[in-house]
């Protein structure tokens, strides 16, 4: 966790560090690990001093970002086994799945804002797999719903741009339940900032010159919405 663009969960704070602290999950429990941050980190008002373990109800702050541990005791084996699943090499699956949760949680609460940073982490971890996950994984399909209902919600094309960017990054042809789903969320969005359609409409095209199938409708459809939002 940090202000970085790269952490799983960016925090908007200038107290905070770029990389400020690291919190270690598995099945024996939690530790929380403070990263050399400029202005520390406190459980329970004590300042860490290196790593500590973590129990649930334990209040943590983070320059004037303050949250509360809280253990879930009813996992079933299904869960516990998605969560040691991988999606690239050394990275948990947990985050993308518990972020997409938080992402659902905080639009259902009308807390746009909030959403919002937590789609920065799940769109860094999505962009980072780099093909290593399919478009049809759980994780993705998450990840992509929550995007395009942030897209509708917020009526921020920069969402829309980024979700482009995932698929350009992951080399993934869109599906058609995407495609009708975005297309909803651009009756509120003017334009579509940044390069993500472009890069899109390109890969596209030398996918299919690959002999990938590509659908005429999905090019279209693609080409439409470059020349209307672009």
């Amino acid at each position: 966790m940090g202000r970085g663009a790269d952490c799983w969960l960016t925090l908007n704070d200038d107290q905070i560090s770029r990389q400020h602290a690291r919190f270690h999950v598995t099945s024996e429990g939690v530790v929380l690990e403070d990263l050399d941050s400029r202005n520390g980190t406190f459980v329970n008002d004590r300042q860490v001093r290196g790593s500590v373990d973590l129990s649930d109800g334990d209040a943590i702050r983070m320059g004037k970002e303050r949250m509360r541990l809280n253990v879930e005791k009813s996992l079933t084996e299904d869960t516990v086994d998605q969560l040691r699943r991988t999606i690239g090499p050394s990275e948990q699956s947990q985050f993308p799945s518990l972020i997409g949760q938080l992402i659902e949680k905080s639009l259902s609460m009308g807390k746009v804002k909030e959403a919002e940073r937590y789609a920065l982490a799940l769109t860094n971890q999505l962009a980072g797999t780099r093909g290593s996950m399919a478009v049809d994984n759980p994780t993705a399909v998450s990840g992509i719903r929550c995007l395009t209902t942030l897209a509708e919600k917020s009526a921020k094309g920069e969402w829309v741009d980024r979700l482009f960017k995932i698929h350009v990054a992951n080399r993934w042809i869109m599906q058609d339940e995407v495609l009708e789903q975005l297309r909803g969320a651009l009756d509120r969005i003017p334009r579509i900032p940044g390069s993500g359609l472009g890069e899109y409409e390109r890969l596209l095209r030398q996918l299919s010159r690959e002999g990938q199938e590509v659908s005429p409708r999905l090019m279209a459809a693609i080409g439409e919405l470059a020349d209307t939002y672009a």
